[in-house]
Parts: structure tokens; sequence; C-alpha cells
């Protein structure tokens, strides 16, 4: 768990998209009311919480060139924020917060070494934070990403790859290891998986060219930088959701995905900023009960 929150944050940033299009993509997330769990697994009498998420996302291409082999190479620029809304009830803020925005501005290439293997490069930055108001915001919230790496194409559906990372999650400059992995799998039947940004997985079935319907599964999560008690510390909160997720492609610009199912993980915890609390065993793991999910999502590309 300690290591996907970690490849979590550093991926974050790295959205890349194979398209040459440039897409915008707005999503609202809703988790219904459930229990909160202390660490200890104990029940919190009376202790309840919901929670609603709004995305926002941009991917512009700005260069894109094409070889006579096929090969491409492109310069792309990914804009994206996500605000969530924690609706905790006799809750108090020194476990759970209620607000966490994240804004993320990466500029990315992707450049062919050959026919197999390419190299993607990511320079960024992004504010993580619980306040609500940007003069609010200091540069403890204030996190730079950059790295490298590289990407061998196995066969036409799976892409595989790694390198390093460069993050000041901690305060201070620090490589980790970084991973890439996507399969795609089209035709009437579908399947995906991605670690790009979190993770998401999904097997389905094209009925036609305007409506699919899919299985997902998808791991995900927000962070906030802040001080308490005098100590600069994380706060995270990661979710893991599955459901039934139909896609009504209203044309080859605009795509409405649409999902019911349940919230399966939705942890919530403190730990200091430091690289010893990243490892440790002692961060407090307290989490919300199982809870229905639905989310609603507009696709534009142009």
């Amino acid at each position: 768990m300690k290591t996907t929150r970690l490849l979590w944050a550093l991926l974050l940033l790295l959205i890349v998209s194979a398209k040459t299009m440039a897409q915008v993509s707005l999503k609202t997330e809703y988790f219904g009311s459930s229990s909160y769990i202390d660490n200890e697994g104990n029940k919190m009498e009376n202790g309840k919480g919901a929670a609603t998420i709004y995305r926002g996302n941009i991917k512009i291409p700005i260069s894109v060139k094409m070889s006579k082999d096929s090969l491409v190479t492109a310069w792309m620029v990914d804009v994206a924020g996500t605000h969530a809304t924690l609706d905790n009830k006799n809750i108090s803020q020194d476990l759970v917060l209620s607000n966490i925005t994240n804004l993320q501005l990466s500029l990315i290439t992707i450049r062919p070494l050959s026919p197999k293997w390419s190299l993607i490069a990511f320079l960024g930055a992004g504010v993580y934070t619980n306040e609500t108001q940007i003069s609010r915001v200091n540069g403890n919230s204030i996190l730079g990403s950059g790295g490298a790496l590289f990407v061998k194409k196995i066969n036409p559906k799976l892409d595989l790859g790694g390198g390093l990372a460069l993050t000041n999650t901690l305060g201070y400059p620090m490589l980790f290891p970084a991973l890439y992995v996507n399969y795609n799998s089209d035709g009437k039947y579908t399947f995906r998986v991605s670690m790009m940004s979190g993770f998401q997985a999904a097997a389905g079935y094209n009925f036609n060219n305007k409506f699919a319907l899919h299985l997902i599964a998808e791991m995900n999560g927000q962070l906030a930088m802040l001080q308490k008690e005098g100590k600069n510390v994380m706060f995270t909160h990661q979710y893991f959701v599955t459901g039934l997720r139909p896609e009504l492609k209203l044309n080859k610009h605009i795509s409405l995905p649409i999902t019911l199912g349940v919230n399966a993980m939705r942890s919530v915890y403190f730990n200091e900023r430091t690289l010893k609390s990243l490892f440790s065993d002692k961060t407090t793991h307290s989490k919300f009960d199982f809870s229905w999910y639905a989310a609603a999502e507009i696709n534009y590309r142009f």
C-alpha cells in the first residue's frame, strides 16, 4: 500500500495521451454516506462521511510530427484540477479534512528511440492543499515533478516502461522509481489496464459505435500538504471503486460515461512529510465503510 501511494503521487502529474487530438474531460464522483472506522477497526458512534469530487482535465498537443516509419514525436501540455468535498458528520478536522484541492500543470514529450522503444520525459508542478482560498496557499503546498521513462511496445496491445521521477513531495528533491503500464485491447470485446494516473482497469463489450458497457475497477485519490501541531504533514484521501459503466458516444468527438457501483475502500489518514513515515507501518489507516458510488463524465475531443 505504501508503494501504491508513492507511485500514485509521482504519476499523478504523468497523464499521457497517445492521441494527437486535444481532449477536455469533466467528471463528477459521488460517494454515499458510510461509517468512519478508526485504525483499530472500531466504528465511530454517529461518525459518518460522504464525498463529492469534481475533476477537470485538458490535454493539448502543441507539436506532433510523424516520421516515414509512422513513429510519433510529440510535445503536450496537460492541465488538471480536482476538488474533493468530504461531507463529514461528527468527525473532527484532526481526523478527516473537509476540502482538498489539487491543481497540476505538466509539459510532456514523447519521442521514438527505435521502432520498439520510446522516451517519455515530463516536467511539471502542482498545488496540493486543503485551503479553499488561493491567497492562503503557500510554498509548502507546491510540489514539483520531473523525470524520464523508457517505454517498450511489447505488442500492438501492450506498452511497458520504467524510469526515474524527481519530486519534492518530502520537501526536498528526491529520485524515485516510476512505472508505466498500458494495455489496450479494442474490438467488440475490450480490455484495458492503465497505471498512467492511479490505476484503471475495464473489461466490456461494444454493442455498436454508439454504446458500450464496461465492468470497471479504479484506484485514485487526492493529497493535501499542510501543517499540523507544528509539523509538516500529508493528508491522503484514497479510494478503490468498482461497478458498471455504460458509455454513450454521441459522435466521434463527444462521449458520456456513467458509472454505478460501490466504494470498496476509502482511506483517510495523516502522516508526517518524511521518508521514514512513507514506509512506516505506524501510520494511521482510518477509513470509511462500504458505500454506493456514482460518477458522470463528459469527454470532448477536437
